[in-house]
């Protein structure tokens, strides 16, 4: 059910158009941005953060756009999610540092599609806090298309058009994040509706 007020909305059509709008910047901008191993050791930790929001070509862009909006319109509108805006802060950060302590041969990386299944696997978790057993299905789809990744290797033919490898490992950490972040946040949280199939409350 879509919400009638644009607030929840907000955060995922913030990180569409600042995404959107890097990737017309100057290449030096990019640069400065991306993450970057190497740079990265030389103290320039933004692009833990920053590097999430470019993309290697226009293909890439639009991937990744198409895939915000939807996991948008399944999320932005449940209950209880208003406080995204920080929440994707913290889930960005940890997918970043994940690439940085465990996927030690990732040179370079952009894209959100990392950040994409950490918030998809949060949102499926906080589903499952409230109620909406839906979640599983979610959680479920993702391990499957993670084992493949992991089993198969990336997509030869995906990489083509995005003009990149696909990091697969950061769509693993990624959604590794989002899992583990909705396990810690909702559990802290006192009078958290977790009753399946009563949750009456309307979506905002």
């Amino acid at each position: 059910m879509r919400s009638a007020s644009i607030k929840p909305y907000l955060p995922y059509l913030l990180l569409g158009i600042v995404a959107g709008a890097l990737y017309w910047s100057p290449a030096s901008v990019q640069l400065a941005l991306e993450y970057n191993r190497l740079a990265l050791a030389q103290g320039e930790v933004w692009r833990l953060l920053s590097g999430h929001l470019l993309h290697s070509n226009f293909y890439h862009l639009l991937m990744n756009l198409t895939g915000l909006i939807l996991i948008m319109l399944l999320h932005a509108a449940i209950p209880k999610r208003l406080a995204f805006g920080w929440q994707l802060l913290l889930l960005s950060l940890a997918t970043g540092v994940c690439l940085w302590l465990f996927a030690t041969d990732i040179g370079i990386y952009v894209g959100l599609s990392g950040v994409l299944h950490a918030v998809l696997c949060f949102g499926a978790v906080l589903d499952l806090r409230q109620g909406y057993l839906s979640g599983y299905l979610i959680l479920a789809g993702v391990a499957i298309k993670l084992g493949s990744e992991q089993y198969f290797g990336p997509s030869a033919e995906l990489a083509a058009q995005i003009a990149a490898d696909v990091a697969i490992d950061a769509h693993l950490y990624g959604a590794l994040s989002g899992v583990v972040l909705g396990l810690i946040l909702f559990n802290q949280t006192p009078g958290f509706n977790r009753t399946p199939g009563f949750n009456q409350t309307p979506r905002r």
